[in-house]
Parts: C-alpha cells; sequence; structure tokens
C-alpha cells in the first residue's frame, strides 16, 4: 500500500504525461515481477537495496515510455528517480513497523519447527528466540539426538520425525519449517517434502556447506544462512491459471483439429469395422486416482486384461500400417484432448500409467508415486525428452518430479511447443 502511494506521489510531484495511467502501470508491474515482494526474515534495507533500486529504475523508465511513447525518453529521468526514491522511503518505513509489530506482538510470528541434529537445533533456537523480529517462533524441534535444548528452552516441545510430515504439521499447527542437517537420508526428506506439496507452510533449508555462495533470496539470520524451499505447484498464483488455460486451448484445439479427427474416425472405423472406435483404459491419475483414459483404437487385445499388463505394443505383428502410423505421430491419443476437458488428466504433467504398472514401479522405486502430486498430462517433460516406451523409469520419474518443483507457465509453453516438435517429427511409440 505504502508503494502505491510513493509512486503515484512521485508522478504528482513530477508532473509528467499521463501521470496516474503511468504510476498504475508502474504498481502493476512491482506486483508480478517475480521475488520483488517476496515474504522476508530479514527485513534490512540495506540487504533489500540491490533488489528494489535497479527493478524500480526498470519499471519506472517502462511504464513511463509505454503510456508516453511520443514524450522524449528523456524527460522520464525526474519521475524514475523520485519514484525510486519514494520506494526506497516506502520500504525503510515498512520494514520498520513490520519489526516492531514482531517484537512487541507475539501472535504475529510464524509458528515454526526446527528439523535438525542437537547442536543446530540449539543455535537455530536461540537465535529466533533473541531475535523476534525475524518473525519466526520455535515451537518444537524435531528429531533430537539429544535433550540438550529442551534442557534449554523448555517451552519448546520435541518430537520425532516420520514420513507423514503433514500429521506432524498439523499437530504443532506449525506455519514454517527449518531444515539442518539431521540423520535422516536425503531420499526419506525428499519424500516428506513431496507429500507435503499442498500444505500451506513455507520451508527453509540450512546449506550443507557455507562456501556455497550467496542467492538473492537467501534470509541470513545472524551467522544462520536460510533458503526457501520453492514449490511453485500450488503455491504459486500462476498455478490457478493452468486449468483454465487447459480448457481454452483444448477448445481451440477440438476446433482445429475436428477435420482431422473425423478422417482418422472413418480410418479407424474401416480398418477395424467390428471394433469399438475408442479404446478406454483405466489410468491413475491425481492423488492415485483412477480415470478412463480415451484413444483411437489402433489395437484390439486377445484378451480383457491383455492392455493392462502388457507393457508395451510397439513392435506387435497384429499392427497395421494405419495403426503404426497413427502410433509414430501419437495421432491414437488425440481423443484425450477430451480427457483434459473433463478435468481427468491436463494438457502438460506426468503421462498417466496403468494401476498395474503403478503399483510395480512404485514398489522399484518410491519417488515414483511423487509424480502423482499434480494432474497428470497430456504431455510432460520426461515425454519430450524420450521417455517413454521401453526407457529407465527411474529417470523417467526424476523427470517428472523435476517438472513439479520447477513449474512455471513458460515451462508448460515450452513443453507444448517441444512436443508438437516431436510429433512432426513421428517420435512416438
Amino acid at each position: 500500500m505504502l508503494d502505491t502511494v510513493a509512486i503515484f506521489l512521485s508522478a504528482w510531484i513530477v508532473d509528467i504525461p499521463s501521470p496516474w495511467i503511468t504510476a498504475l502501470v508502474m504498481v502493476i508491474i512491482l506486483q508480478v515481477l517475480p521475488d520483488f515482494y517476496r515474504h522476508r526474515l530479514n527485513l534490512s534495507l540495506l540487504n533489500a537495496l540491490p533488489t528494489v533500486v535497479p527493478r524500480a529504475l526498470i519499471v519506472g523508465f517502462f511504464a513511463y515510455i509505454v503510456v508516453n511513447p511520443h514524450v522524449d525518453a528523456r524527460d522520464s529521468f525526474d519521475f524514475i528517480v523520485v519514484s525510486t526514491i519514494g520506494l526506497i522511503i516506502s520500504w525503510a518505513l515498512s520494514f520498520a513497523a513490520i519489526r516492531s509489530w514482531r517484537r512487541h506482538a507475539p501472535i504475529s510470528l510464524h509458528r515454526t519447527l526446527v528439523l535438525g541434529s542437537a547442536d543446530d537445533s540449539v543455535e537455530i533456537v536461540t537465535t529466533l528466540k533473541e531475535n523476534p523480529q525475524f518473525g519466526l517462533s520455535p515451537v518444537a524441534i524435531i528429531d533430537l539426538e539429544s535433550q540438550a535444548a529442551s534442557e534449554k528452552f523448555p517451552e519448546v516441545e520435541t518430537d520425532y520425525f516420520s514420513d507423514n510430515l503433514t500429521e506432524l504439521l498439523q499437530r504443532h499447527e506449525a506455519d514454517v519449517v527449518i531444515v539442518a542437517p539431521n540423520q535422516h537420508s536425503e531420499e526419506f526428506l525428499l519424500s516428506a517434502f513431496r507429500a507435503s506439496l499442498r500444505d500451506p507452510t513455507t520451508f527453509y533449508v540450512v546449506p550443507a556447506l557455507p562456501l556455497q555462495g550467496q542467492r538473492h533470496d537467501t534470509e541470513e539470520l545472524g551467522l544462520i544462512s536460510l533458503r526457501p524451499v520453492k514449490r511453485s505447484a500450488y503455491r504459486s498464483v500462476w498455478w490457478l491459471l493452468k486449468r483454465p488455460i487447459d480448457v481454452t486451448l483444448s477448445l481451440i484445439a477440438m476446433l482445429w483439429l475436428s477435420p482431422l479427427m473425423a478422417v482418422l474416425a472413418i480410418l479407424v472405423k474401416l480398418d477395424s469395422p467390428r471394433n469399438p472406435l475408442l479404446f478406454r483404459q483405466t489410468r491413475i491419475g491425481l492423488d492415485g486416482k483412477p480415470f478412463e483414459l480415451l484413444k483411437f483404437r489402433t489395437l484390439t487385445p486377445a484378451t480383457v486384461n491383455e492392455s493392462d499388463v502388457t507393457w508395451n505394443v510397439s513392435h506387435d505383428d497384429r499392427l497395421t500400417p494405419l495403426n503404426r502410423i497413427m502410433r509414430k505421430f501419437s495421432l491414437d491419443e488425440l481423443p484425450q484432448i477430451l480427457n483434459v476437458l473433463r478435468g481427468d488428466m491436463t494438457l502438460v504433467g506426468p503421462r498417466p500409467e496403468r494401476p498395474h504398472f503403478v503399483e510395480k514401479f512404485g514398489a522399484d522405486y518410491p519417488i515414483y508415486h511423487d509424480r502423482h502430486r499434480v494432474p497428470v498430462g497430456l504431455t510432460g517433460w520426461a515425454a519430450i525428452n524420450g521417455l517413454r516406451g521401453d526407457t529407465n523409469i527411474k529417470t523417467r520419474a526424476e523427470y517428472d518430479n523435476w517438472y513439479i518443483e520447477h513449474w512455471s507457465i513458460w515451462l508448460d509453453v515450452k513443453i507444448l511447443l517441444l512436443t508438437v516438435r516431436a510429433v512432426l517429427k513421428g517420435t512416438g511409440g
């Protein structure tokens, strides 16, 4: 709010052309700028200046020339400088007010779990207790190796970490988790964090090596460095656009591709007149729930269960020339656009698998189940990297999980564009 007032006041003081529109454009751009208004623990203006100043200067100049394209760009200098100074003052006042609020109002502090060995836990809890201006209140120490911390801070509970992190968060009503070095394996911790993807909790990690260098989002709490764990899927405001984009693009695709799908339907029916046009098969989607996937029929199973337990039929002698062409260019998968419209799938996500193989792969590779944290997709990061058909399942699951943990709107766009290229090259199986 103070930033908005500062920017509009700057536009009025400098008396630029179209002052209110210019100020509004600048405010909107700053609001959507990644990490500009991220939540900060250490409210230090000096630490924030390297982020605030260059972005304010660039956004101010851009807003000015967009709204006033016919005005000499040199005239924007006063507005850029004044608005940037206004933002600096605004941030200084905001930081001071929030620090004071945190020190004098315990209700404003976020309930925090500290997961780590005894020595690290004591250091973190001590720092947070002595510096309430960081906004964190330690309520429990998890995975203790000794009672040292509980003896020093009797008001802080002790608990033991299990793979059900969601239950642990609910029990302690935690808003934040700080993960310090501990005796659990990386795989164990990763699985627990992935299972809590949709929890509103914020995670921070203490870097294993202090020599790894600084990132712009690293929080310095005294001698303790904390790095936020990015969880774009479900936590980003852009995720809310994923379903509307799916519906819009699917409807457009249905409209554009309807002539092709009609021709394919006729050819499939002529190629196999006695069999149904569509092949329906149970696949596993979001949260391990089954749904019915649709495809153009390219092969009729010899038995009822054959398609459910046969891994790959690309070399099956029963495939006709039409079947092979459709599979090569992934034309048999076009009816899955209907699955997207119905909400069974999304355009981009991990490819859905059959229940038999989900159970088998999940038993062999526990990380395989992690890919069901988000809706399955018509195409995906693993698929466009050639990981389909007879390829390594563990690597495929790693690619799918990488996609989930690095999700962005642009990544979806990139995958869709690469999918078009892969289809045209005939890389299907």
